[in-house]
């Protein structure tokens, strides 16, 4: 028994003091840590247990105890949100007769605390799952429709854990069968068979014994009491084979599946279950719940587009699967729902012979004839998860458009130059080169495992520590390439390994120096100065500042048994996390490593593959996720090209989670689901060309929408006909000043007053706003008696210098440039070409989402922001919080632009103007300036900046988005797949049973 027994005990304590008032301050849970501990230290249990630990143990035990508990305890989630097909389905929990006992649940929660994870979290886990579970139905009810959800959660933000919520709590609430399908690949199967022994069975392998105690498991064994211990017929050894086929499974006791989504295992799985019917059945009279993780990918119909009859073969099989059962729940999870959203609505075909498997038995060919059930739009509800304070996601990293001012992103990209510009460096003695940002990258994966390893007596003390280091080198989806670039990284780290043993730390040409030098570029400030980076609800615990000095003691360690393992069918090489271990990963891979495999330890990422899908993109981000302690050891290494692609992709998530906000504030449902993902004109496509079959190319849809400027080239003409169009334009109007704080100069005109400012001489270029896009689709709507009015408002209030000209006086917005360290993909541009990126990162001219209340009146304005809070106190109320906490919580919430937005009619939209002081731009950093100077920039004048809003508009004319259509397209597109690494059964034409 020692300091972790204790930390549990104040745990308890902390958290009855927390839910008894509401909420807890950093300041009092330190007070009542300490409270608790010294009377604790009084009692003679505690002297007889610890009476031979003294006052210095003690006192270290009592500060580990308050580094866990403050991660633990002051870690918050916000509500999550849902759109649900009737507000009104039933709540059978409870109604049962006989109380439902959550055995398997509750084991599962004392094993999170067990674990570390933080109070709200687990709060939110518990709510969430019961809700979920039970908007898929009683499974002991006779429900005759599919049921079928998806549940929406962040990459790497933790959708495993909720998802063995919901099967504990579905083994509680009697399923008689779960199915788990994890991805494609064996090594995600693998993963979440052994993540499912952890925290659902309890039962696994340890070593080469088998059936062994794991995980909750160990909390409590099940099996006798009346609780019946679920079966599992796979395990980490394997999926389901065709040699369990004739196995004569006993379906008088619960059982749990894990595997993988192909062909071959799904028919497999179809003909044992059609083999265990009872004769003269066409269903079992069981219930299914199957839980699809990475359900955008494999799952989704290609073919839906043709027609009800038409289904891709993992999707038919799946659904051939799930009419096998009288009663049957289908569960998504995903990150990327692009696809899931576009996908077709079909309804079942119950034709005993609607789908066709063939498969051979004894080397004669047979079929298997099946009905199908309906299609996998989620109809019943679609859930999004919301991720604690402590996720780091796309939005901390990349521009998501939504950006206040001061806003920061988290400096850990480093750009990858062309490949002519980056030039390669030679192993020594073996003729096999490296680009030298792969090098970079090298050596920052032994720098930030020797600035993790400067700081472990901290990072242990935290709950989520683990000692694992890997490194990923994303590069290129063929094999080849990816063994090549093992091979040459092994003899670097050879070379690398044998210098630091030989040169020593004063040598002005060995290694210690260059990598003190590599030190000084990559880490130096960032390090000192990552707190100032992180949202202030973060815990910084552990992020202390570190020296070289400080650091360079431990590379001779952390160069040690670094393993390079290229992840691919051909070398068959296996990444292992064994629990409490040490290891040290450069993983090269490709498609085995971009969706839901989790990277233990995960510090450095070179990412040079390329894609034009949203989705394959966004789940190829790995780095996402959580890294208690050592933020600041991690980088991405990405080009240009890519992190533009990642800005574009976070904005679009950004706003589909907006529209499922707003839809959950409307009472829309699935079918209603309207959300509009938006289309890059050029590179970017949205997911696979035969799922976007299933949707319609809506042309020029703008409404309930920002689109703004948020580059420009500052030319010295170009910069002063513009600002003279502008006032030559403003002096022309009528425009009125408003009073309110906000600081507008407003004019109430029509399309064709919008039509002269959008086409003023401007140094932003067309495009920049759509302009010809957006003119087009103003017009279509005011044919249609919206967007007739416009609202032009012109920002007075900024907070840089004041313009004073004749019946003119504002004072200029402030947006600051780039910095030359943080953001050199836009401070280099702005210094060579003067191509300026509104608020570096940010990529956002507005200064504030009020800005959209411009023209409301103050009772629409208050109405909005009512109604925004109340929304989000009932939200924070449903997961746990007191009254007075969540009253509490929305008084400091910002209100967003849509919240303002949505009070605006149909035919009113909003140009709002931005004047941006070219003097912050450049006259704070001397090259900037010195540039500037160079090209005789008159800084006096102002960059123009517009930002447009529209509002909601119902049966709106079109859109450069994509919009869910139960229809299929007339016009088919062939299918195009990427050269990718697949297993040979995904998609077999026939699958061996005997």
């Amino acid at each position: 028994m020692g300091w972790d027994f204790l930390s549990d005990h104040i745990r308890n304590k902390v958290e009855k003091i927390k839910r008894s008032q509401g909420y807890i301050t950093l300041e009092q849970l330190h007070y009542h840590i300490e409270d608790i501990y010294s009377k604790m230290q009084l009692s003679d249990a505690f002297e007889d247990e610890f009476e031979n630990v003294d006052d210095q143990i003690r006192t270290e035990w009592l500060t580990k105890i308050k580094l866990r508990l403050k991660s633990v305890i002051v870690t918050t989630i916000d509500p999550d949100t849902v759109i649900d097909e009737s507000k009104d389905y039933d709540r059978w929990i409870e109604k049962r007769s006989a109380p439902l006992d959550w055995n398997y649940f509750d084991r599962y929660v004392t094993y999170l605390k067990k674990l570390g994870r933080p109070a709200d979290v687990i709060t939110s886990t518990e709510k969430s799952t019961k809700a979920i579970i039970e908007r898929l139905g009683d499974p002991r009810k006779d429900i005759q429709a599919l049921q079928k959800g998806l549940v929406l959660g962040s990459v790497q933000s933790g959708k495993t854990a909720n998802f063995n919520g919901v099967i504990n709590r579905g083994i509680d609430a009697g399923y008689d069968m779960i199915i788990v399908f994890s991805g494609i690949m064996e090594d995600l199967r693998y993963q979440t068979q052994k993540r499912i022994n952890n925290d659902v069975i309890g039962l696994g392998e340890i070593g080469t014994l088998i059936n062994q105690p794991v995980g909750v498991g160990k909390i409590q064994p099940f099996g006798k009491d009346g609780i019946y211990q679920i079966t599992s017929i796979t395990s980490s050894s394997g999926d389901f084979k065709k040699s369990m086929v004739d196995y004569n499974f006993d379906f008088t006791n619960q059982k749990i599946l894990v595997c993988k989504k192909n062909v071959g295992v799904l028919t497999n799985l179809i003909y044992w279950l059609k083999s265990s019917m009872p004769e003269g059945s066409k269903k079992l009279p069981k219930s299914l719940l199957v839980v699809d993780d990475e359900a955008d990918n494999a799952s989704l119909n290609n073919l839906g587009h043709k027609g009800a009859e038409y289904a891709s073969k993992v999707n038919g099989h799946l659904r051939a699967l799930l009419n096998l059962f009288n009663r049957r729940s289908y569960l998504g999870y995903t990150a990327t729902p692009f696809a899931n959203i576009l996908q077709d609505q079909h309804g079942a075909n119950e034709k005993d012979d609607a789908w066709k498997i063939p498969y051979r038995y004894n080397g004669t060919v047979n079929e298997l004839e099946c009905s199908l059930s309906p299609g996998l739009f989620p109809d019943k509800f679609i859930y999004k998860l919301a991720a604690p304070s402590s996720y780091l996601g796309p939005k901390r990293f990349f521009s998501n458009g939504r950006e206040q001012d001061g806003d920061r992103k988290i400096p850990l990209i480093e750009t990858i130059p062309l490949s002519g510009h980056d030039a390669n460096v030679v192993i020594e003695g073996t003729g096999l080169s490296l680009r030298k940002s792969l090098v970079d990258a090298v050596d920052c994966y032994i720098l930030s495992i020797a600035l993790r390893d400067s700081r472990k007596n901290i990072l242990q003390s935290l709950p989520g520590f683990n000692d694992h280091h890997t490194m990923l080198v994303h590069i290129s989806r063929l094999i080849v390439d990816q063994n090549a670039a093992a091979e040459a990284i092994k003899k670097y780290i050879i070379q690398i390994t044998t210098k630091i043993s030989q040169d020593s730390l004063s040598d002005p040409n060995g290694i210690y120096e260059r990598l003190r030098l590599q030190w000084n570029r990559f880490f130096a400030y960032k390090v000192i100065n990552i707190k100032s980076y992180l949202p202030d609800e973060y815990n910084t615990d552990g992020l202390e500042p570190k020296t070289w000095e400080e650091v360079s003691s431990f590379i001779p360690n952390a160069v040690k048994n670094i393993m390079v393992k290229a992840i691919n069918s051909q070398t068959g090489d296996k990444l292992q996390y064994p629990e409490g271990g040490n290891q040290k990963y450069i993983a090269v891979g490709g498609n085995r490593l971009s969706r839901g495999f989790t990277l233990e330890g995960l510090t450095i990422n070179y990412f040079l593959r390329d894609t034009s899908y949203y989705d394959a993109l966004l789940q190829m981000g790995r780095w996402f996720g959580y890294r208690p302690g050592y933020i600041d050891a991690c980088r991405l290494f990405i080009d240009f090209s890519t992190e533009e692609k990642y800005d574009f992709i976070t904005a679009a998530l950004t706003e589909l989670e907006e529209q499922i906000e707003i839809m959950e504030l409307q009472k829309k449902t699935p079918k209603e689901f309207e959300i509009r993902i938006k289309k890059h004109p050029d590179v970017l496509k949205i997911t696979r060309a035969s799922i976007l079959q299933n949707a319609v190319e809506v042309r020029l849809s703008f409404q309930d929408h920002v689109q703004q400027s948020v580059t420009f080239k500052i030319e010295k003409e170009r910069v002063k006909e513009s600002y003279d169009s502008f006032r030559k334009l403003f002096d022309e109007l009528n425009f009125k000043p408003t009073d309110d704080k906000g600081g507008f100069y407003t004019l109430d005109a029509d399309k064709e007053i919008l039509h002269r400012f959008l086409k003023l001489p401007a140094t932003f270029p067309p495009n920049a706003i759509m302009r010809d896009q957006v003119l087009r689709y103003v017009d279509q709507c005011t044919e249609l008696g919206k967007l007739t009015k416009w609202k032009i408002a012109i920002k007075r209030t900024g907070g840089a210098n004041r313009i004073n000209e004749d019946n003119f006086s504002l004072q200029l917005t402030l947006r600051r440039p780039p910095r030359k360290d943080d953001e050199p993909d836009y401070y280099t541009p702005l210094l060579t070409d003067q191509i300026f990126t509104a608020s570096g990162k940010s990529m956002n001219i507005m200064t504030s989402g009020k800005d959209e209340a411009v023209g409301l009146n103050q009772e629409d304005i208050e109405k909005a922001e009512n109604n925004f809070r109340q929304h989000k106190k009932q939200g924070y109320i449903d997961s746990g919080m007191s009254e007075a906490e969540a009253e509490n919580k929305i008084g400091k919430i910002t209100i967003p632009g849509f919240a303002y937005r949505a009070m605006r009619p149909e035919n009113e939209g909003l140009l709002l103007i931005y004047l941006i002081d070219q003097f912050y731009i450049f006259d704070n950093d001397e090259e900037l300036k010195a540039a500037a100077d160079s090209k005789g920039i008159d800084r006096k004048l102002p960059l123009i900046g517009f930002a447009l809003s529209f509002p909601p508009i119902k049966d709106d004319p079109g859109a450069v988005y994509m919009a869910n259509e139960v229809q299929p397209v007339q016009t088919p597109e062939d299918i195009i797949y990427e050269d990718e690494e697949i297993p040979d059964d995904l998609n077999n034409e026939v699958n061996d049973i005997v």
